[in-house]
């Protein structure tokens, strides 16, 4: 079962170098989800050979152009792909009229629903579940409301037989405790679903920071993942620039990874002003023991043994 990430766009403000801005798709289960729609996604995903039909959600962190005005073009590019199903669009207060407003002006044609939904809370939320994955969404601190995104996978459960036996469950009880709901026995006992089943493996999951100034706060959402991906945008020798600007040095990133004790750091969203990444990754390397640079193409898969692997 698949569980990865493809970077379709990883520069910072604007194209740049043959790059695009923020893009990347993760498949789990072979199920797809956009994160962030920079110009130019489109042309990424056929030059990685990804099947935009297999999109079920787009997640979009906050409504800077470098972030989300690949959103209108990717939208009515499915009308030529013969789309049917419904697109999920997930993001800040905005998304629903910039979408839209460009959709009608340009008299597009939509031949699928749209389910927009726009993001107003604090703290961490579930916005969206399906059979493969469960989205929180929880609050950068940036320029403009800003979301960052949490992944977590849905596994399979194993009932045990055992317990089928010494409680004499029913059909109807057993699927209740795949779908995690607590059962009441013959004895009268009210038995907690966690203690008849167990995930065939263990959850995997990947958050999604950009952009935002350094942030302690989304520690406890992020604190425990496979993968973090965080931005990067200087170096600290432009400590001053990142505050003004509310982005993070890799440094920052590096401390974020550490106290939330991710198992892998991806770094981006680097300024374009950096030609060498080397001193990105010695940064960030001070606090957080795993770290790279994520790159257009790069994919980077998460088995179930806790290990990565990149394969592109």
């Amino acid at each position: 079962m698949k569980f990865e990430i493809t970077y379709l766009g990883v520069q910072a403000a604007l194209p740049h170098r043959g790059g695009i801005t923020t893009s990347q798709v993760v498949n789990i289960h072979e199920d797809l989800y956009l994160l962030d729609c920079g110009e130019g996604t489109q042309m990424k995903l056929e030059q990685w050979h990804v099947r935009r039909n297999r999109i079920k959600a787009v997640l979009i962190s906050h409504l800077h152009g470098d972030h989300v005005f690949g959103l209108p073009g990717l939208v009515t590019s499915f009308s030529h792909f013969q789309r049917t199903l419904p697109l999920v669009i997930i993001g800040p207060p905005g998304i629903r009229e910039f979408l839209c407003t460009s959709l009608r002006i340009s008299e597009a044609y939509i031949g699928f629903s749209l389910d927009i939904r726009e993001l107003s809370h604090d703290g961490t939320l579930c916005v969206y579940e399906d059979k493969n994955v469960s989205v929180c969404a929880f609050p950068l601190h940036h320029r403009v409301r800003t979301y960052g995104y949490r992944l977590n996978e849905q596994v399979v459960l194993n009932v045990n037989r055992q317990k089928i036996e010494e409680y004499q469950l029913t059909p109807d009880q057993i699927r209740e405790v795949r779908q995690k709901i607590d059962v009441n026995v013959k004895s009268g006992q009210k038995v907690p679903w966690t203690e008849i089943v167990s995930p065939k493996h263990l959850p995997r999951s990947y958050a999604f920071c950009t952009d935002t100034a350094y942030f302690p706060d989304v520690v406890g959402s992020v604190g425990g993942v496979d993968v973090l991906y965080h931005e990067a945008t200087y170096l600290s020798d432009m400590q001053l620039q990142a505050v003004e600007r509310f982005h993070s040095t890799a440094a920052e990133a590096g401390r974020i990874a550490a106290a939330a004790g991710v198992a892998q750091l991806v770094l981006g969203h680097m300024s374009s002003r950096y030609f060498q990444h080397l001193p990105f990754l010695e940064e960030a390397g001070m606090y957080a023991s795993n770290v790279m640079i994520a790159s257009e193409g790069l994919v980077l898969a998460i088995p179930q043994k806790k290990t990565y692997q990149i394969l592109h």
